[in-house]
């Protein structure tokens, strides 16, 4: 006999379920909850972490844009140059530069202004010019290394507050219910899977941006190559 009424039990609750499944019209029990209502329940340490994704996300994002800008390699434009300074026209030479608009432009240029002295100090002007076009491109890319690191630790700051408000809530209460230690266990989760989260999205980006510049880096070494090579055929 206990065996027919677990069978119709059983029974009874897969009706239920199948009729709740195909009335469309059922009201749920409860409403899905938002994104954003999921992430409110981090606890305090949300308000930095989001803080810290907008200034990661804009720092990527404008460093992108300008290097993006700046490293565009124009491989007719050393050869132009060298046919302006062969026929003793600066001015020019100096003018397409500038139109360039780009790192590599303001790199010959300052190989052009040292024109008419020995080829070490036309070699020095462009190692110099080089370094502070890269440094440019660098800069402020700390703070996108420094996001990288400080959002998985205040997502762990998160993990340590709400496994306290787990033990102070059931000290309080005396109750180790599940609706109890729910609460400090969003608060737990949440605050660690976005401070991974900001962490890799902030490391991807530092990275991805340390590679176009070192891509930038080799294609400017050719060309500053190809132009010290240009001047001493004369020479020759």
């Amino acid at each position: 006999p206990t065996k027919n009424i677990k069978q119709q039990n059983m029974i009874g609750f897969f009706l239920q379920a199948t009729a709740a499944v195909a009335d469309p019209n059922a009201v749920p029990v409860e409403e899905s909850i938002r994104l954003i209502d999921i992430l409110f329940k981090g606890g305090v340490v949300m308000i930095p972490l989001i803080i810290l994704s907008l200034i990661s996300i804009a720092f990527i994002i404008s460093k992108y844009l300008f290097i993006r800008e700046r490293s565009k390699i124009d491989h007719n434009l050393v050869n132009s140059v060298l046919d302006k300074v062969s026929l003793g026209q600066f001015d020019s030479a100096n003018l397409i530069c500038d139109q360039a608009n780009s790192s590599l432009g303001n790199v010959v240029k300052a190989g052009v202004s040292q024109i008419g002295k020995p080829i070490e100090y036309i070699e020095k002007a462009l190692t110099v010019q080089s370094n502070i076009e890269m440094s440019e491109m660098e800069s402020k890319m700390g703070y996108i290394a420094m996001v990288s690191g400080i959002a998985p630790r205040l997502g762990f700051i998160g993990t340590i507050l709400g496994v306290i408000l787990i033990f102070y809530n059931i000290s309080q209460t005396a109750d180790i219910s599940i609706g109890t230690i729910s609460a400090g266990l969003y608060q737990k989760m949440i605050s660690s899977a976005t401070g991974l989260v900001v962490g890799v999205v902030a490391f991807m980006g530092y990275n991805y941006l340390l590679t176009k510049i070192d891509n930038f880096s080799l294609h400017l070494q050719k060309e500053v190559l190809e132009f010290i090579k240009g001047l001493q055929k004369p020479v020759r």
